[in-house]
């Protein structure tokens, strides 16, 4: 709310005391938003819940000449964990997420309202002190801080002492357990690595590509001259086992074929069979009735019922021939869906093996790095010579119960009500981290 421009001419000659005490309050009323204060600073902040504020009302009496304050109202006032500000004669008003500005303007608006005056009176809102920003971590003294415009980490970092400053003999621990620490944590990187590389080639396999996606699966892992080599047997391996499987399954599929053509043939044969067969006892009803007249031999006719015979006989032998045949073929494809079928069990049993292995050495790593970041709260002294200082990690928990958790460096701005969380980041500085992606490539173009 803009604040109201008021012209006055006042003659020198009848200027009372009274007007000269009305000219200087409206001067400090003024100054309140001159360029540099703290209210300009504070403009463009929204109000959070315990933020405090001086509230100022005074109005302009034109038949007494003078502005007169509203001794009642102004002073200081804390917003409520609720957001709100309790004001005499107007109750509760809202005011988290609005500007000082903007709050004065709805504190006038229901003072005109409640009052009936013509014109609201003049307000305004200004910071006093903002919410504190809390500092926890491996710093000297985590607490709770006041907060002041253009806050930066590396001030927050100052305001809680710096990095902690324990020696071992104030109750550190010991370089060994240290190293031991990060080592085990190198180990379970390693493990953690060449599980990976087994995973993606298991899942490749389990879905049968022909190609298995091992940047995807070693995204943002460590240690880029072991995933290469690791990516080199999981590709031998992958490659031998897809050549296994593809040479058995191509053979079972010859096989088949061979039986579905013997199966074919043999129903060529006796359908030949049974054209001979047919014309053999056609020829035998025409010798049968000669026999009857007495121009042919018993002997002829005896002779043709034998070559009927052995042409029944011999088809069906090709009959039982086509039932084996047909027999192997069918146990030929149940060998192949049942090849399949092992290989998909045996995949997704060592798949889910492997999945369970990763999960347990994401845990431990966890655990132990939460070891080390405890131990690594001293500063580790040999002597006379200080061990090198590790590197801080930050990150800021902002927002509604602090949900939201950002990454932040030593120059990132601070807000009101901000966490901020100071880490030692030993891993970094204990587990050698390269670029897997030159690992990769390299490993695939051998």
């Amino acid at each position: 709310m803009k604040q109201r421009s008021i012209k006055c001419t006042v003659s020198t000659d009848h200027l009372s005391g009274r007007v000269i005490a009305a000219l200087m309050l409206l001067l400090a009323s003024l100054l309140i938003l001159l360029p540099g204060t703290p209210a300009r600073a504070s403009e463009e902040f929204r109000l959070l819940p315990q933020t405090l504020v001086k509230i100022a009302v005074v109005e302009w009496v034109e038949a007494q000449g003078e502005y007169r304050e509203w001794t009642a109202l102004n002073g200081e006032y804390a917003i409520s964990p609720s957001g709100r500000i309790a004001l005499p004669l107007v109750g509760p008003v809202e005011a988290e997420g609005r500007t000082p500005q903007a709050l004065a303007g709805e504190i006038a608006a229901a003072l005109q309202k409640k009052t009936g005056l013509l014109a609201p009176p003049d307000t305004t809102v200004e910071v006093v002190r903002y919410p504190s920003v809390f500092v926890t971590g491996s710093v000297e003294r985590p607490g709770e801080f006041e907060f002041k415009p253009g806050l930066s980490v590396l001030q927050a970092l100052a305001m809680a002492g710096g990095r902690v400053r324990r020696t071992d003999q104030s109750g550190g621990y010991s370089e060994l357990e240290q190293i031991r620490y990060a080592g085990e944590i190198g180990r379970i990187d390693l493990q953690l690595l060449q599980l990976s590389t087994r995973r993606a080639r298991l899942e490749a396999e389990l879905v049968e590509n022909a190609e298995v996606d091992f940047e995807t699966a070693l995204q943002g892992r460590p240690l880029a001259g072991h995933a290469a080599q690791f990516v080199r047997d999981e590709q031998a391996i992958f490659e031998a086992r897809r050549n296994a499987y593809q040479r058995q399954h191509n053979s079972l599929s010859e096989l088949g074929t061979l039986f579905r053509e013997e199966i074919k043939i043999l129903g060529e044969k006796m359908v030949a069979q049974d054209r001979q067969i047919q014309i053999a006892e056609d020829e035998l009803g025409n010798v049968a009735q000669l026999v009857k007249k007495g121009t042919v031999t018993k002997s002829r006719e005896t002779g043709l019922e034998r070559i009927v015979a052995d042409l029944q006989a011999s088809r069906l032998d090709l009959a039982v021939a086509s039932m084996r045949a047909q027999q192997r073929l069918s146990e030929t494809e149940r060998d192949a869906l049942s090849l399949e079928g092992v290989r998909r069990t045996e995949i997704g049993a060592e798949l889910q093996k492997v999945n369970l292995e990763i999960d347990d050495l994401e845990l431990r790593r966890g655990v132990t790095e939460q070891l080390l970041q405890a131990t690594g709260a001293s500063l580790l002294r040999r002597g006379e010579r200080a061990v090198e200082q590790q590197p801080l990690r930050f990150s800021v928990l902002r927002g509604a119960d602090e949900a939201m958790r950002v990454e932040a460096s030593e120059t990132t701005r601070l807000e009101p009500g901000d966490v901020l969380d100071v880490q030692l980041d030993l891993l970094r500085a204990a587990t050698p981290r390269a670029s897997l992606e030159n690992g990769i490539m390299q490993a695939q173009s051998r």
